[in-house]
């Protein structure tokens, strides 16, 4: 009886740490900003760059477009960008806006 007593409180204290950085992990993605909708009229670079199928490339790209002809006045516009496509589009449709 004693034998498992120890043997239970040692696999208890086993189990802790991993228990104890499951939590600050899930802590983390908590903490995590959450971007519903980003407007590609109004974000910045690092913004854009979040988005997923958008890297600093293409983000910059998008900026410096913005910046050069107006803002966008449609979302399918950012067809008009080097290295946009109308799959990226139709993949980014529920996470952008003007």
């Amino acid at each position: 009886m004693r034998l498992l007593q120890k043997l239970l409180f040692i696999s208890i204290l086993c189990l802790l740490p991993t228990t104890a950085a499951f939590s600050q992990v899930v802590d983390v993605v908590k903490e995590m900003p959450k971007y519903d909708v980003v407007s590609i009229n109004d974000a910045d670079a690092s913004m854009l760059a979040k988005l997923p199928g958008i890297g600093k490339k293409k983000a910059q790209a998008i900026v410096d477009y913005r910046e050069a002809n107006g803002e966008f006045t449609e979302v399918n516009d950012l067809a008009k960008v080097k290295g946009v496509g109308k799959k990226l589009i139709t993949k980014l449709k529920d996470k952008i806006t003007l």
